[in-house]
C-alpha cells in the first residue's frame, strides 16, 4: 500500500451494496468496509467462544482469558 498513490484509493470502483444492486464506491470506501466487516466477525467468535465457556484467544489484542504480558 506504501506505492499506491492517493488518488487511487478516491478511484470509483462496482461494488455489490444489495440484492442484484452494484454501486461505485470509492476504493478507499471498500477498504474500510472489509476491515470493519472483520473486526464484526470478530466480535462474534469472541460472543460464541464465550457461550460455550470456551477460551477466547487474543486474536488482535488482549483478552480476558489471554491478557497481554
Amino acid at each position: 500500500m506504501r506505492k499506491v498513490e492517493e488518488s487511487q484509493f478516491n478511484t470509483p470502483v462496482k461494488f455489490k451494496t444489495g440484492p442484484k444492486q452494484v454501486s461505485d464506491l470509492r476504493r478507499l470506501d471498500v477498504l474500510w468496509f472489509m476491515l470493519n466487516d472483520q473486526i464484526h466477525h470478530r466480535g462474534q467468535l469472541s460472543v460464541y467462544l464465550r457461550m460455550t465457556g470456551a477460551k477466547v484467544p487474543s486474536i488482535y489484542g488482549p483478552s480476558k482469558d489471554e491478557p497481554w504480558q
